[in-house]
């Protein structure tokens, strides 16, 4: 069986993100469900399309959430709320997003998330760049920030899931688009 480390390799492409001294805005002009969403968690902050999807879906394919999705959501929209995107992999539209604050802004076409993803850059880069790093860096110290352990269990656990005989039916299940019957094996 392969380890962990695998998944954690393609994981460290995304987590690169949490690397960078400046702020990160992610324009999510489409859908970003699963590994996307955990793409887009990685930003500092994100601008999204209203009628685009967005959600951790893992339980529903059998799978444990990956790419510390269970790390920052809480931090996100609070606890109760992680809790129901993490346990029903219930997707929501741009809006709901929004409001739920898993998005900064929502916009009505995918142009006018880069026009605002751009504005927002611009906002931030009229700032003094030492002070704005700093900022950033002292944001997330302040928070125990710890994603990257995050996404080491998230990958073993994964992993494990991923070898169930529910993640092969969710896996069917998607791609015959249907919902998926699972056993608990």
């Amino acid at each position: 069986m392969v380890g962990p480390e695998r998944s954690l390799a393609m994981y460290n492409h995304f987590l690169a993100l949490l690397d960078l001294g400046v702020p990160v805005i992610g324009a999510l002009q489409g859908h970003a469900i699963g590994g996307g969403m955990g793409l887009a968690l990685c930003c500092d902050m994100r601008v999204c399309h209203g009628a685009s999807q967005y959600g951790v879906n893992f339980v529903r394919l059998g799978l444990h959430p990956g790419m510390a999705s269970t790390y920052f959501l809480p931090r996100l929209v609070g606890v109760p709320r992680a809790a129901e995107l993490l346990l029903t992999g219930r997707l929501v539209d741009g809006w709901e997003a929004g409001r739920l604050g898993l998005a900064n802004y929502c916009c009505e076409t995918p142009e006018e998330v880069l026009a605002k993803a751009n504005a927002l850059a611009d906002e931030v880069a009229m700032n003094a760049p030492v002070a704005v790093r700093w900022t950033k860096r002292s944001l997330y110290k302040h928070l125990g920030w710890s994603p990257r352990d995050a996404a080491w269990e998230e990958a073993g656990l994964q992993l494990q899931t991923a070898a169930t005989a529910d993640a092969q039916e969710g896996a069917r299940a998607l791609l015959e688009k249907r919902r998926p019957s699972f056993e608990g094996r």
